[in-house]
């Protein structure tokens, strides 16, 4: 990693680091501009100098800041800061963001060592689910049965009915069989962070901390699940990723 370049530009901030952690050669940031690290005792800020400031926030901008926090997170831990977080050219960045913190960024770090972040995510196949209801839902299946061959406008009402029905449906079914599955993931990880569910076919999103040597073991438990559900659920795993649900407040 490059160390203290000093720039007239303002600084884009990714996250903090451990002072000894490493970057790959040529690892480019947002604005295609090169990190490198501000550094205060046991800890540093990767950073890289902002082109135009005033442009900042664009969907590339998004995937750079994505890639670097993962890409560190990989190999080392990281404390990501949120996409946008930028800091004046003639701000102090070693006094002002890492020396008051210092003590508690270390503890944090070192808490991080040796895991990883990973998300996965649960969600049911709508149309099973459909079906499902159809079949057990007399309300359900007469309203399917009024919405067949028309269009939209002429059965709206009849459509945010089916609607309203199905999710209160997926609803009632995600807290009977979302937390079994959790159960049998917990004690295979360091740490889980349940999220709030983004849409309403989302059986549950969690966002664990393992440690390397469980990651096989884990994977092969959800793969087993996966298998076990696959007529109903869909499972997707990601990761490794920066550890924005295990971190203090940046």
């Amino acid at each position: 990693m490059s160390v203290d370049i000093e720039t007239d530009s303002d600084k884009y901030l990714y996250g903090i680091v451990l002072a000894d952690t490493d970057l790959s050669e040529g690892t480019g940031g947002v604005q295609a501009s090169q990190l490198h690290a501000v550094g205060s005792g046991r800890v540093a800020a990767v950073v890289s100098d902002l082109v135009e400031t005033d442009i900042l926030g664009t969907p590339d901008d998004l995937k750079a800041h994505i890639a670097v926090l993962d890409g560190i997170a990989a190999e080392r831990p990281v404390l990501p800061l949120a996409f946008g977080t930028v800091i004046p050219a003639d701000a102090d960045i070693a006094g002002e963001v890492l020396a008051p913190r210092e003590a508690e960024y270390v503890e944090a770090l070192e808490g991080l060592s040796g895991l990883s972040q990973y998300t996965l995510l649960v969600r049911y196949d709508r149309d099973t689910i459909l079906r499902e209801i159809i079949l057990d839902n007399p309300e359900a299946a007469e309203l399917r049965e009024t919405i067949a061959g028309t269009d939209e406008d002429e059965t709206r009402n009849e459509r945010i009915r089916l609607g309203e029905i199905v999710v209160k449906t997926m609803e009632s079914w995600k807290t009977t069989e979302g937390p079994p599955i959790l159960n049998q993931l917990e004690p295979l990880t360091a740490d889980m962070s349940v999220r709030e569910s983004g849409q309403a076919e989302d059986v549950f999103e969690v966002a664990v901390l393992l440690a390397q040597e469980s990651l096989a073991e884990f994977d092969d438990a959800i793969d087993k699940l996966a298998e076990a559900n696959q007529d109903r659920m869909r499972f997707r795993f990601v990761g490794p990723q920066a550890p924005y649900d295990f971190v203090p407040e940046m």
